[in-house]
């Protein structure tokens, strides 16, 4: 019979919330210091017993040391201080975060200094409140905002609500908003038994397992009588009775304390074992040996009072006056049949009585038995939750401030170039307040690794997403994510818990730019190791954001830390890919940000700041909106924020460009103009115009408010090109042949998820051809022709890894017969033909600007001839270092491209290049021919801040044999 009861009680202490006591108690008093000094006078309360001892605490005139000194009173006096943290902020509280916010400031600190303090209990008396009282959304609010400020200032703290309404209806309206994680208990108002056991009721269904404090309960005229509503409470399912004494004394206090030290441990109440001949009596068996405890109520007047019990297995008897403490007057006889009959003389109203049972291995004649009972919890995800906000709770109440050196690296690629990618790196000094965002110094600028020369830094476009209206892992006044635990990762070294979150509502997302992701969470101290998030419901230029973010502890100089609470934890780390739509173009941007030089909570940061601020480097500030240019005022040395940026910009552009298919090296000179936004439609403009080099591209990046993008491209290149011809190796000069270009797009793409992008073309091309020197009078040309074309392209990006496909289809307008008589290559059905594309690439950015670069890209096509081939020049996506233009054509080719640059101190960047290509063309006799070419690529910023670029490359396999090279200049005019 007795090992189910020991089983069932063996699990109790798993409930680590669960006070050590049953029946328990606490009084409720005005001033905590003279209750301590009472207590003092009586018998010491055991170490293991718990009496808890609750007074108030107004945070709006919140005072820390007075209330540690006062729970240092409690604690030395034995008892268990019970600090309730009384908040005063309005309601609804939506309109009134700021008085919250400081009542928040002011909890954190009294729980940090009363640190001999444990349990705390909030309490909201709203200055003002609604006539039907607040609502269950404000109090879950300010619930889950104390009990991380309270955890987060100790995380070892013990949070309490306030009473609970009782009924059901705003019971499961107050857990519907999911506060049952940030508490350690709960509270109830004293009411009669039958309300009293349904609300019980109802916590049980909605939040089982958690303590239930009855508050409230009037301090009986005889203090005895308070160990028995105390053991009704235990039995009714309360886990502690608090009683209402605010000017105690000894004799009120001694029955408690005879509580306290006889009822600890594993206690049950055990209604089978109540006696007979008691107006009332509360049984409670002990899990560690079956003792039984209990308190009995005597009949009115009574002198004499016979308790029968029938159990056999009792012994030991003993009955103590809580009065006194003293055994009580009385005699034990055993009964007819077994059991015992316990007479008291003159007893007390309510009095306790001890005995012992018979051992396992007394009943079983000396054979014990041994009943382990162990398992491993998995921790709720919103435990989890409630443990990190309360830890950054903590943190940011510790961090006032922070200076740090932010170096930010922009990294473009425009249209899947993963090899072609261009870095622009910002350095400076990098300021952050809590509660004001950061100001950040643009000090350096290095493009490409090569430090910009100027004191003045170009106005750099704010291109950025736009902020959410909530961000995951944060409290806030209505549910916007949901939760999930996915399991456990080792992250640095550091084992995690995984949480996944996500928008409770796709239109909630959409609507408030929200995001999905993870977060890792470290089992030992519940700090944020990593986050990774996407954000839902971008439009306009920006298609895709997702950012990784590392956390690191630190000292307050900035140097590495134990993983401690009592470290600073700040992101000293930030990966982010943005994907853009620039001009119809899929441009991916990779941003890395570190954060070097770092000085928590340092003595000089308003005066380094003020130095920043009146100097002349250009700054942005963190605000509501994003990011924005923080400029002096004209005639002033203030500085003050500035909406928008300058959306245009004019360069001027100039070079040369050789290859040995150009009579002459072809100069380049003209101007290019580029706007973000046209005239503030939103809409994008790019325009170079440099003689007989001419583009034209007009893009708008959400069409009719849509996420669709449309626009349209115009090209002309007016300087014929050779197009030469090789068969087996062997060049064929009577049929070469010299064309020009030019040509008009429309397109449209679409995001599709957050790291794909779609889009459809329509192409027209006008080719004109012309003779060469060396063209056999006999060559028929072929026809100036228009070629419609239409495009389809899909390209994905993520973690520095690209993928583009792209195929289309081509009908030439006009199409004869062209070539030397008899020419075998023509065939009538050429006017229409196929092409395909697929690249991979990734890049890796190393220390001290070194990069290197991968890619692979295969082309192929179908009923090609010699002018729809793929050509192996600089201007084409199939390009070769070194190979000139219309030397070598193929019908299909794979190429493997490796570019590895390093920055040459901070004056000079210089790149290898190899590509190395199979080529097919059985027109030609290629068959996996090898195409390769090297190339040595170099920049630096030349006179009047020109950004010059230069490259030289040479085939070094294959039928070509040239060479090629250009230098490109290109200076910022506004």
């Amino acid at each position: 019979m007795l090992l189910p009861l020991a089983l069932a009680l063996s699990s109790l202490p798993a409930l680590a919330a669960v006070p050590p006591c049953r029946p328990c108690a606490g009084v409720s008093v005005a001033d905590a210091t003279t209750a301590a000094a009472l207590l003092g006078e009586l018998p010491a309360i055991s170490p293991d017993g718990r009496l808890y001892l609750a007074w108030g605490h107004h945070l709006s005139a919140s005072d820390p040391t007075a209330a540690a000194a006062q729970a240092a009173a409690v604690a030395e006096a034995g008892a268990t201080p019970w600090l309730r943290l009384i908040f005063h902020a309005a309601a609804p509280i939506q309109q009134h975060l700021g008085e919250l916010e400081a009542e928040l400031k002011a909890a954190a600190a009294v729980v940090r200094a009363a640190s001999r303090c444990s349990h705390f209990q909030i309490v909201w008396q709203p200055a003002v409140a609604p006539a039907e009282g607040p609502s269950a959304l404000d109090v879950a609010f300010l619930i889950k905002r104390a009990a991380s400020a309270i955890s987060g200032a100790q995380p070892q703290a013990r949070v309490v609500s306030q009473p609970l309404p009782g009924d059901r209806a705003a019971l499961e309206a107050l857990y519907g908003e999911e506060i049952a994680a940030y508490l350690d208990g709960v509270s109830l108002a004293n009411a009669p038994e039958a309300a009293l056991a349904e609300s019980l009721a109802a916590l049980t269904e909605l939040d089982p397992g958690r303590p239930v404090v009855i508050e409230g309960i009037p301090f009986p005229a005889e203090p005895t009588e308070a160990l028995a509503l105390a053991a009704d409470a235990a039995r009714l399912g309360g886990s502690i009775a608090f009683f209402d004494l605010p000017s105690p004394n000894q004799a009120a206090l001694a029955p408690l304390v005879l509580l306290a030290n006889e009822f600890h441990g594993d206690l049950s109440y055990d209604a089978g074992s109540a006696p007979e001949g008691a107006a009332g009596a509360w049984a409670f068996v002990r899990g560690e040996d079956l003792g039984l405890r209990l308190l009995v109520r005597s009949p009115p007047g009574a002198k004499e009072v016979t308790l029968a019990f029938s159990d056999p297995q009792l012994k030991k008897p003993e009955a103590v006056d809580p009065r006194t403490g003293k055994l009580a007057a009385g005699r034990a006889n055993a009964r007819a049949g077994g059991g015992l009959a316990i007479t008291l003389v003159f007893p007390a109203p309510v009095t306790f009585l001890r005995f012992e049972r018979a051992s396992a291995a007394e009943l079983e004649g000396g054979v014990a038995e041994a009943v382990a009972v162990s398992s491993e919890r998995e921790m709720p995800v919103e435990e989890i939750l409630r443990r990190l906000q309360a830890f950054e709770d903590g943190q940011s109440r510790k961090i006032d401030h922070y200076q740090a050196v932010n170096t930010t690296h922009l990294r473009f690629a425009a249209g899947g170039a993963g090899t072609g990618a261009f870095e622009a790196t910002l350095q400076g000094d990098f300021f952050f307040r809590r509660g004001s965002g950061f100001d950040w110094a643009w000090q350096s600028l290095f493009i490409n690794g090569v430090k910009w020369r100027s004191k003045t830094l170009p106005e750099i476009p704010l291109i950025q997403p736009e902020k959410a209206a909530a961000m995951p892992l944060e409290i806030q006044l209505s549910k916007r994510y949901s939760y999930r635990l996915r399991g456990s990762e080792t992250i640095d070294g550091r084992d995690c818990w995984v949480v996944e979150f996500r928008p409770v509502a796709d239109a909630v997302a959409e609507a408030e730019k929200l995001f999905r992701g993870t977060v890792w969470v470290d089992k030992a101290i519940y700090a944020r190791v990593q986050t990774r998030a996407v954000q839902l419901g971008l439009e306009g230029e920006v298609l895709s954001n997702e950012e990784t973010v590392s956390f690191r502890p630190l000292t307050a100089d900035g140097q590495a830390a134990p993983w401690s609470p009592e470290s600073y934890f700040l992101p000293v780390s930030t990966v982010a890919q943005q994907i853009l739509s620039v001009i119809n173009t899929t441009t991916v941007v990779e941003r890395q940000i570190d954060l070097s030089a770092i000085l928590i909570n340092g003595s000089d940061f308003e005066t380094r700041r003020e130095q920043v601020l009146a100097s002349e480097v250009t700054m942005v500030r963190d605000t509501a909106r994003g990011l924005r240019y923080l400029v002096k005022q004209e005639g002033s040395e203030e500085r003050v924020v500035r909406e928008g940026y300058d959306t245009g910009k004019l360069f001027l552009l100039g070079g040369t460009f050789y290859d040995d298919s150009l009579d002459y090296p072809l100069p380049l000179l003209g101007i290019n103009y580029f706007s973000f936004d046209v005239k503030g439609t939103g809409n994008q403009l790019n325009f170079f115009f440099g003689g007989a080099l001419a583009t034209v591209d007009f893009a708008q990046p959400r069409f009719l408010g849509s996420k669709f993008d449309v626009g349209l491209d115009a090209f002309v290149f007016a300087f014929p090109r050779s197009d030469e011809l090789f068969r087996d190796d062997v060049e064929a000069p009577a049929e070469e042949v010299e064309s020009t270009t030019g040509n008009v797009s429309v397109l449209i793409g679409h995001p599709i998820g957050e790291f794909v992008k779609v889009g459809l073309e329509y192409e027209a091309t006008y080719d004109k051809f012309q003779e060469a020197d060396d063209t056999d009078p006999a060559f028929i040309l072929p026809e100036d022709t228009i070629t419609h074309s239409l495009k389809l392209d899909a390209r994905w990006a993520r973690s520095g890894y690209q993928l583009a496909l792209t195929g289309s289809w081509n009908k030439r307008q006009d199409w004869a017969f062209w070539g030397l008589p008899g020419n075998t290559d023509f065939e009538e059905d050429q006017d229409t033909y196929a092409l395909w594309q697929a690249s991979v690439s990734k890049t890796w950015y190393l220390p001290k600007f070194r990069r290197f670069s991968a890619a692979l890209d295969y082309a192929g096509g179908s009923n090609l001839d010699r002018f729809s081939k793929y050509g192996f020049d600089f201007f084409g996506g199939t390009g070769i270092q070194g190979y000139q233009s219309g030397r070598v054509r193929a019908e299909e080719v794979l190429i493997g491209r490796l570019r590895y640059g390093v920055a040459v101190g901070e004056s000079f960047r210089l790149e290898g290049a190899v590509d190395t290509g199979l080529a097919n063309d059985d027109a030609t006799g290629l068959d996996n021919e090898v195409l390769a070419g090297v190339g040595v690529n170099g920049q630096f910023i030349g006179p009047w801040n020109t950004v010059v670029q230069l490259s030289v490359g040479a085939p070094v396999a294959g039928p070509d044999d040239g060479f090629v090279a250009y230098l490109v200049f290109l200076k910022l005019f506004k």
